[in-house]
Order: C-alpha cells, then structure tokens, then sequence
C-alpha cells in the first residue's frame, strides 16, 4: 500500500474529489454488481507465463489487441479494470533485431487510448511508436515498425501514453511486456537455458470497486507477478535459469531481494552489461527492466520478498511483503556460468559532446497535481528541444524537490556519468533512472540512429507527474535542417505535426540548486 507520510493538501483534495463523484458513479456501480466475477486468483499457484505472440517464418510479429473494460479477480477481491484480450495478464510481445512488429489495437472501451513501446529504438513518426496519435473508441489503430539489425536484445514492453490519462490506464491494464530475442546469443555456454517473464505491477483499488485513477494514488494495493499473487517459481537445486523483471506499474518501485540468494545483472532496460555484475538486491523503478541469472538454492521454499521504501518526504512509503517464492526441489543440476567475453560497449563520458543541457524537474508549490520541467508544463504542439542527429550531448537533471523524478527519454539509451557530482562507474545504458529527491544525475545521449528522426518525449516516469505535466518534446533532425530550426526558434518557433523537421529548441536557461541544500548520501529510495 501507498501511504503519503504526512498528508499532503492536494491528495487530501483527491479524496473529497473522489467522495464528490461517487454518486455520479452509481448506475456504473449497479451494472458492476450484475457482472459474473471471474474465477479468485489464489495465492501459491504456480507461475504462468503470458500468452505470446511471435514471429512468422518472414520474421514479423503480428499482435491484436482487444482494450475492454472487465471484472477482474486478483486475491478473493473483484475489481473492475482494463483488460486486454480479456486478460489483465497482458500477452508478450516476441520479436528479434531486424524484426518486423505489426500491432492492430482495438479499442472496445468508450475513451481514446494509444500505445508506446518502450525503450526500443525504433521509428517515432506515425506509423511507428508515436505517442501523439490515438485510438478512438470503436475503432482500430494499427502500428508497424522494423527494428534496425543491431537492436539491442532484452526485455521492454508497451503501454498507453494517452495525455493525461498515462497513470489510469497503465494502473488498469493497459500494459505488456515485450522480449526482442537474442540476449544469450553472445553466450553459448548458457544456451537452452530456462526463460521466465515476470511482470511487475501495482494494482490499486478505490472503494468505487474500480482501479484507482490519479484521483487517489495512495488506495490500497496488491502487488502481483503476472497477475499472480505470491506465485511459486521452480527450479532445480544449481539449476541456472534467466528471469526478466519488467516493473509495469505506472508509479510504484519494486525493491526485490532473494532470500539468502544473490542474482547475476545480465542486463538493464534492454541493453546487456560490460562485466559481471552480482547484487543481493534490485530496485527497480517505474518502467525499468531487469534480466538477471538466478541459480537454484538448496531444496525448499525460498522467499523472493519486496523490500519496503519511500521515494521522499513528499512522496510515498511502500510495505515490504513476500511477493513469490522460490521452490527448488528435484535433483541437483551443474551450474552454468558464462565464461565468454561480454560485449565491449563505447563509453560515452569519453566522447566529445556537442551541447550541455540543463533541466530543472520540479513539483508546483501551489498545485499539488502540477508539475513542470524548467518552469514549464507539457504542450503536445511546442518542441523544447531540437537535437542534430549524429551528436552526443550531456544532460544535467535537477530535482529540487523532496520526492524522487524518474527520468526516461524515448527512442534511445544513455549512460549514466554521475549521481549527485559523483562518477558511476561505467558497465552498460539504460532507458530509464531515478533522479534523487534533491539531488542530481548527470547523463550521456547519444543521438546517432536514422531511426529517431522525428518528434518525441522525455518526461518523468512516475505517470502521476508525467499527466500533472512533467514532460516535454524533443525534436531530432537532420544537420542540414538543424540551422534551420534553430533560426525559428529564434524568431518565436512553429508549431507542426509529426512528419516536419524544425521546431523550437530549448532556450538552454540554467537552473542551478539553492546553496542550502543537503544532497542526500544515498541515492535510493
């Protein structure tokens, strides 16, 4: 459960709003009840993996995509939610580098949706992975997108991103993983290896029976694996398995821990790290996604638990709780272990950079549901940023405020320099980081693939902040258009659509931390 640490003004506004609409939500509520519930969703069952869609023969993905409204059970609790295919278990996505997806998404409800397929560097314009468009209801959107050869193997996954409507619909349903195949290619020592796709989310409730909106982001909770509650995974006493951790919650932070049991990090956010990395323990935010190698524990039933957290005095605490279990039993098997190189990755913080951006990531002091990037509110038809396709620029994100910002960037990957002014050590990119609650990340952008040409978004990933506002657009263009956009910026910009090159870039204004501030020793929630 999500519970602020003190009350704050604007989610005490949320709960009158909330009392207020009840009874406009009555005949809903009547027509609810009448609905057959669907089977409980019991504790300790098994793990089932989702319902997949993968590639044909020519190497393309063809996926549809029912979004309806349906009762579902999770626990012996009824919820009414969004499902897709009639399942709020939402089916997996397959493909491989130089694949081809072709999704056809049905909208059966009575409000617009859209899709984003996050973090895969493929086309943003409008026949691809643009979040600009959208799903009317009663019609059928459909997307189609090549993945460039060299797309980076791993775990994503698609969601809504609809204006204003991120957190609801993420939260009710409208979410899935995607695995582009290939990541143990480069080690054929762990080839046959047992895969498992574990989807990570927060399901919320409000006492309407409905899937909590931003109305209230601090309902009690169920946290699930998919769509199971405390699943029992298996595996063999030294038995080596891959597990894809994919958080698809639209605000929440999974701590994730084994009982007794340390996981070998194989790969963040889709792209495979440089060295052996061990943890005893993940933390994984909203959208990150983790591949990890876990090898069988002696026979018995291990917990796999959720640690509790807080993302800051302005933010929210979560429980800690047992999420899965681990039950190892059968007879014992050799570990496998990789023993080829890992693949050498260009290191970013020694690449020249081509421009210093600054970027303030800030909660309003007088509107508790707004929030802004340097001063400014999300607007779908202004650029703030134009980018020279071919560069490498340096990103410096500020969080002055007292809960964590979760950065993403569509399209491409970065590499994170420094937290707080302190270096990190360089072992791979990722699509996605938390900026800490007054403090700091310092990050490296290439903006090199063809592929990203065209308009899209970099906001907070906590879908609270991203509908209150927290985001922006980015405009990546050609060089020889980039003296261009930059004279229009100069002169007031344009407006356009998803198909033109020039736009406004960001006026490069400063922000800089009051000289009070504390920056915080840790650098987790």
């Amino acid at each position: 459960m999500t519970v602020p640490k003190h009350p704050a003004p604007a989610r005490a506004a949320r709960w009158r709003l909330l009392c207020c609409v009840l009874l406009s939500l009555s005949p809903w509520l009547a027509a609810a009840a009448a609905e057959p519930a669907p089977d409980p969703v019991t504790a300790g069952a098994p793990l089932q993996g989702p319902a997949e869609f993968a590639p044909d023969a020519n190497g393309v993905t063809r996926a549809t995509l029912r979004i309806s409204q349906a009762p579902v059970n999770v626990g012996t609790a009824r919820y009414q939610s969004m499902v897709i295919n009639g399942n709020y278990d939402a089916p997996l996505i397959r493909t491989r580098p130089g694949g081809t997806v072709e999704v056809r998404l049905v909208n059966q409800m009575d409000e617009r949706t859209n899709l984003h397929f996050h973090g895969m560097t493929v086309t943003p314009l409008d026949s691809g992975d643009s979040i600009f468009r959208a799903t009317d209801p009663g019609t059928t959107g459909v997307y189609r997108f090549k993945l460039p050869p060299d797309h980076s193997p791993g775990a994503y996954w698609y969601h809504s991103h609809i204006r204003g409507g991120s957190e609801r619909q993420v939260a009710a349903g409208i979410a899935g993983p995607i695995l582009v195949d290939g990541m143990l290619d480069p080690f054929p020592e762990l080839k046959g290896i047992k895969e498992r796709v574990l989807v990570l989310r927060n399901f919320q409730k409000t006492i309407t029976g409905k899937v909590a909106s931003e109305i209230v982001t601090s309902a009690p909770s169920i946290r699930t694996v998919n769509g199971q509650l405390d699943p029992v995974i298996d595996i063999r006493p030294g038995e080596t398995q891959l597990w894809h951790f994919i958080n698809v919650a639209a605000n929440q932070y999974f701590r994730i821990r084994i009982a007794g049991q340390s996981m070998q990090i194989l790969s963040r956010d889709g792209n495979t790290v440089n060295q052996k990395l061990m943890t005893n323990e993940l933390l994984i935010g909203p959208s990150a996604r983790f591949s990890v190698l876990v090898v069988g524990p002696a026979a018995g039933d291990h917990a796999i638990e959720l640690g509790s957290g807080n993302t800051g005095a302005a933010g929210d605490q979560y429980r800690g709780e047992q999420l899965a279990t681990l039950r190892a039993a059968g007879a014992p098997v050799a570990m496998r272990q990789i023993t080829s190189p890992y693949p050498v990755l260009e290191d970013f913080s020694q690449s020249p950079v081509a421009k210093v951006r600054q970027f303030a990531f800030q909660d309003s002091a007088s509107d508790g549901n707004a929030f802004m990037i340097n001063g400014e509110r999300f607007d779908p038809r202004r650029v703030n940023t134009t980018v020279k396709l071919g560069d490498v620029e340096e990103w410096r994100l500020f969080n002055p405020s007292q809960e964590l910002h979760q950065f993403h960037i569509h399209q491409t990957d970065f590499q994170v320099v420094s937290i707080n002014g302190k270096p990190v050590p360089f072992t791979g990119y990722r699509d996605n980081v938390f900026i800490p609650a007054r403090g700091s990340i310092t990050i490296r952008i290439p903006f090199r693939d063809p592929v990203m040409l065209g308009k899209f978004v970099y906001h907070c990933h906590i879908l609270e902040h991203e509908d209150g506002g927290m985001m922006q657009v980015i405009q990546v263009v050609r060089p020889e258009d980039y003296d261009q956009a930059v004279r229009l910026e100069r002169v007031g910009g344009i407006y356009g659509d998803n198909q033109t090159c020039s736009y406004l870039q960001n006026t490069g204004r400063e922000f800089k931390l009051p000289g009070n501030v504390q920056l915080p020793a840790e650098d987790s929630p």
